[in-house]
């Protein structure tokens, strides 16, 4: 048995979206570098699939009625910015070590990653921290250790 506790889930998530907007800020200050591609390559869609694939089933799942419609719409609207980021996310790579780059379509991208992370963590994690049971945060625990 282990002395340490487990890792909280929605800290996690919260961490890892501190360290999206930080290589953000990289990205909005015309500073890229390989570590803020690497990050958007990997590990901030895994954490978009965490939060929409994970974490919202599980809270529409503990909802019911009029609620639960409520936070369908809410849930949906990020798994359709999820979708968004993801599919502009290649040219907006490509673009940013070649000359063409497009400083509006990157500004664009970056403001509307911004909002999605505003929306998760002002809205939809406090609502999980109160509305998740433990078993509900166990599974959220797992799928975010999951490489």
């Amino acid at each position: 048995m282990s002395d340490h506790p487990a890792p909280d889930p929605i800290a996690i998530l919260l961490q890892g979206h501190a360290l999206t907007r930080a290589r953000l800020q990289d990205l909005a200050a015309g500073a890229p570098d390989a570590d803020a591609a690497a990050w958007f390559d990997g590990p901030a869609p895994a954490q978009r699939r965490l939060l929409t694939g994970t974490l919202c089933p599980a809270l529409i799942e503990s909802m019911a009625g009029s609620d639960a419609v409520c936070l369908k719409g809410m849930t949906q609207g990020l798994a359709e910015q999820d979708t968004s980021l993801g599919r502009r996310w290649p040219g907006i790579r490509a673009a940013l070590g070649g000359h063409d780059a497009d400083p509006a379509a990157l500004a664009a991208w970056i403001e509307d990653y911004r909002a999605y992370l505003r929306c998760a963590d002002e809205e939809l994690l406090p609502m999980a921290e109160r509305l998740l049971d433990d078993q509900a945060l166990e599974q959220l625990r797992i799928a975010a250790a999951a490489p």
